[in-house]
């Protein structure tokens, strides 16, 4: 089987493998609230100087940052979102959703800002729909073709993309911003993010995710743990003797599902190297296209369409426009 064929194709793998790590996520958050410098990334991430380093690198070279030096003769930069990375808003807007209605009180109550659309007034809750018949994108709303329903290509390919060491463990420097932390955490670790997407193509037992993934058993077991701790799983049991588990998506877990599909679509339309097969939008019968917009006035959601409104009076300087 020809991997240009499958969903995940080597480029779409690429794509996600540079976006899809915790750190770049996070760079990403703040990019989108206007941060440009390095010193800021570092604060607000935690990400140690070498790790960001690495990380803005990598971004300017996928062409989702471009780098700008600051005054006449300045050895130092900014780093500025492109129109590639500026597509990604979509995105960011149902992470920060996500973390909204699932991050849990402390990467909740981080969130430091309500999220208004100006075309309509009313606070943004965005919300992924098909581009055609807009109604909502769920993992039932998808039908994979025939050919890609075997995942174990689809996984070798973002598998053998995502053999580099990621370092997770942050240094304090006190300024930490935990907004969409929680969520990338989740999708920003390689394995957590292969567990979801073997789950999401139909594997539910300990035995289909180490066959489909090749992962040491005690990273797997860690990952399964983790992903039930936090109610992304519901673990089942189906037998008894010796104990066996079912790891089912639960709602949580289901609802990260428009966030990685419109990661995979960005990857797409951004990296359109070799043929990949088109998933299907059951209700309409039309190749998959996922528009995000706002669940008030069922419009597009675009950038400039959207404010941020601080959470606290204290906070009310910052209001403004989200930047461009």
């Amino acid at each position: 089987m020809n991997i240009n064929h499958l969903v995940v194709n080597s480029s779409i793998a690429q794509g996600l493998d540079v976006i899809g790590d915790r750190w770049s996520l996070l760079i990403l958050r703040d990019a989108f609230l206007g941060r440009q410098r390095f010193e800021e990334f570092r604060r607000h991430t935690g990400a140690s100087r070498a790790t960001l380093s690495r990380r803005l690198n990598a971004l300017v070279a996928e062409g989702v940052l471009q780098k700008h030096a600051y005054g006449e003769g300045s050895s130092r930069f900014e780093y500025r979102l492109s129109e590639k990375g500026r597509a990604l808003f979509p995105v960011s807007l149902l992470a920060w959703q996500w973390e909204l209605e699932w991050g849990g009180a402390a990467y909740r109550d981080a969130l430091p800002y309500t999220l208004l659309h100006t075309h309509c007034g009313q606070p943004m809750h965005p919300v992924a729909v098909c581009g055609h018949c807009h109604e909502p994108i769920t993992l039932g709303s998808m039908a994979l073709p025939t050919v890609a329903r075997d995942t174990e290509q689809q996984i070798a390919a973002i598998k053998s993309l995502s053999g580099q060491r990621r370092v997770r463990v942050s240094q304090s420097t006190g300024e930490e911003d935990l907004a969409m932390a929680g969520i990338s955490d989740l999708i920003g670790d390689r394995w957590t993010l292969l567990i979801l997407i073997c789950a999401f193509f139909g594997t539910r037992r300990y035995d289909g995710f180490l066959k489909q993934l090749g992962i040491a058993s005690n990273i797997l077991t860690d990952r399964l743990n983790l992903l039930s701790a936090v109610n992304v799983f519901e673990r089942k049991s189906y037998q008894t003797n010796p104990p066996r588990y079912e790891y089912q998506l639960s709602k949580k877990g289901l609802s990260l599902y428009p966030i990685i599909i419109a990661l995979r679509q960005w990857a797409v339309d951004w990296r359109p190297q070799g043929e990949v097969l088109a998933l299907t939008h059951k209700p309409c019968g039309q190749a998959l296209k996922i528009d995000v917009q706002c669940g008030s006035c069922e419009m597009l959601a675009k950038q400039q369409d959207v404010q941020f409104a601080a959470s606290s009076p204290a906070a009310q300087e910052t209001e403004g426009e989200l930047p461009a």
